[in-house]
């Protein structure tokens, strides 16, 4: 099996330089090397080879664009607050914002990084995530317990409703985009939509007890092949496995660590970013998907995002 390089994005506050890389062979993590030095690099994406990322510089929230290497492309800076998400979609980069409730998209061309348009949802929103689906863009609220329907151009729709303490975080489509899976921050739940009328089909606690509204659910992954669907919560220490052809949990293990905020599913391996156990954990997957044993782990300070760059 080729190697694969990943990287790490991090908080900053406590002795981090910023993303960092490593390279990943049979699940064998290598010595992590700094990859960009940037402040608060908290989410990040890749596409086509070129990273962008949330930053935090002279005291303003903004984005960077980097290339393969880390060399810095463009950066624009234009919020008090760093946001929480950023990602590509058809050659622009969009960014929510966790604490403003803005969600903005920019345009990455000849060099430079400019904002196109920034929305203003509501203060203290929650945004934590921007998804695509058509023409449509959705924008899960955790605060107001909706997900925000926009079109393309971030004109305002609908909204998707969801009972009061839930915490809508992240989603992930089906490979049709005919279900949305989406997992609930703070009651601890999967909401499967149907996304012709976002009728929600039904509703599964994420944890193998069935406990609810303790907090922390973070990332979902997707691994259809497998029709298995994986869930992290940071307030457990646990990924979830879940059947979707069952819609039940069928496995849940230690995800290596203290706050899995971010995990990635790659060439048969599950890669989780432990934030306050500084490490990264590799975890073999099994034929049936059920998470096996650990195979790797190293430290890097505070990963929350984790993304294969090649």
């Amino acid at each position: 099996m080729s190697e694969r390089k990943i990287l790490a994005g991090t908080y900053t506050d406590t002795g981090s330089r910023g993303i960092y890389s490593f390279a990943m062979k049979n699940g064998v993590l290598s010595v992590p090397q700094v990859f960009a030095e940037v402040g608060s690099p908290k989410y990040i994406d890749v596409s086509s080879g070129l990273t962008a990322s949330i930053e935090k510089s002279r005291g303003a929230g903004g984005a960077a664009i980097y290339d393969e290497t880390g060399h810095l492309l463009a950066e624009r800076a234009w919020e008090a607050t760093t946001s929480c998400w950023i990602g590509w979609h058809d050659q622009n980069v969009y960014t929510a914002n966790y604490h403003t409730g803005f969600v903005s998209r920019l345009k990455y061309a000849d060099g430079e990084l400019k904002v196109e348009k920034t929305v203003d949802i509501h203060d203290n929103a929650g945004c934590h995530q921007v998804l695509f689906h058509k023409d449509q863009i959705l924008v899960p609220c955790l605060f107001m317990d909706r997900i925000m329907i926009f079109d393309t151009d971030l004109n305002f729709l609908g909204f998707i409703s969801f009972p009061s303490g839930t915490g809508p975080r992240h989603g992930v489509f089906s490979e049709d985009g005919t279900v949305l899976y989406l997992v609930s921050e703070l009651s601890n739940e999967l909401f499967v939509l149907d996304t012709e009328d976002w009728g929600v089909r039904s509703v599964l606690p994420v944890l193998a007890d069935g406990r609810t509204n303790i907090r922390g659910t973070a990332a979902v992954r997707l691994c259809e092949e497998k029709k298995k669907l994986y869930v992290s919560t940071r307030g457990a220490d646990v990924i979830s496995v879940i059947d979707l052809e069952k819609m039940k949990n069928v496995q849940e293990v230690y995800s290596g660590g203290k706050s899995p905020r971010d995990f990635i599913l790659c060439d048969g391996y599950l890669i989780t970013g432990n934030r306050y156990s500084d490490s990264v954990v590799s975890f073999e997957l099994k034929e049936d998907g059920l998470v096996g044993s650990e195979i790797s782990r190293i430290t890097i300070p505070q990963p929350v995002s984790l993304k294969v760059l090649k």
